[in-house]
């Protein structure tokens, strides 16, 4: 099976299991709610809502993916057969990134109209889904069922929540400084972005940082996915 048809096949179960609808109906939902809040309030709550969009959720989504794929025998068939293991775990971070990148436009457009610079969101949006699914895909690869996965996921829930105290003044000192390497505090700078204007340099240095995140995270994806998920089915 090639890459394209891979991902033609992930993309039909997804439509056929409502995993994309329950995706997008959260988005708009989130929209609704931003939409409801005092024009004040939106630079402040938009981060928020955008990056447990395409982050968190996306983050608890790869991992129910790779349990079912595991229980039907999709990732095991990935050690007898000559499609490319890396494939696999690459689809699904590409559409995990194009529904992030829809979510979060639809929570933009709902919850605060066109008036906004979509291309910071998008481009935050982006980086934080890719370094987040490659997250969910290395953690979950070790475990089979979201029993097991719910403790590291409540772990990383927390930790990734840390920068929005920082972000808001409520952590001051060296720790917020130090909450910087947590991948969701670079991706605020970009979502705040969209609303207010963040100075150029702060962009360039989260930018950097999210694709510092990128690489450590695909890399770890890929070494525990075979050690577990490849290797470890044989």
């Amino acid at each position: 099976m090639s890459f394209a048809q891979l991902m033609k096949v992930e993309f039909k179960v997804g439509i056929r299991n409502y995993t994309y609808h329950i995706y997008f109906l959260v988005a708009l939902a989130y929209g609704v709610v931003l939409r409801a809040f005092p024009a004040e309030y939106v630079p402040t709550m938009a981060p928020l809502f955008i990056f447990i969009e395409p982050g968190m959720l996306g983050f608890m989504f790869i991992g129910t993916s790779i349990f079912s794929d595991k229980k039907d025998g999709t990732i095991g068939a990935l050690s007898v057969t000559p499609m490319e293991w890396r494939d696999y775990y690459l689809s699904k971070t590409i559409i995990m990134a194009l529904l992030a990148l829809i979510g979060a436009l639809v929570i933009v457009v709902v919850g605060a109209g066109f008036n906004v610079q979509i291309a910071y969101v998008l481009i935050g949006t982006l980086l934080v889904s890719v370094v987040y699914t490659l997250l969910g895909i290395a953690i979950a690869a070790k475990y089979r069922d979201l029993d097991d996965y719910f403790v590291p996921l409540l772990a990383v829930m927390v930790l990734s929540f840390l920068p929005f105290a920082a972000y808001h003044g409520l952590i001051s000192g060296p720790w917020g400084k130090v909450l910087y390497i947590i991948p969701s505090y670079p991706g605020l700078y970009f979502f705040h972005a969209g609303f207010e204007e963040i100075a150029r340099e702060t962009l360039m240095w989260s930018g950097i940082a999210l694709v510092i995140w990128g690489i450590v995270a695909y890399n770890l994806a890929k070494i525990r996915f075979y050690k577990y998920a490849v290797e470890g089915l044989r």
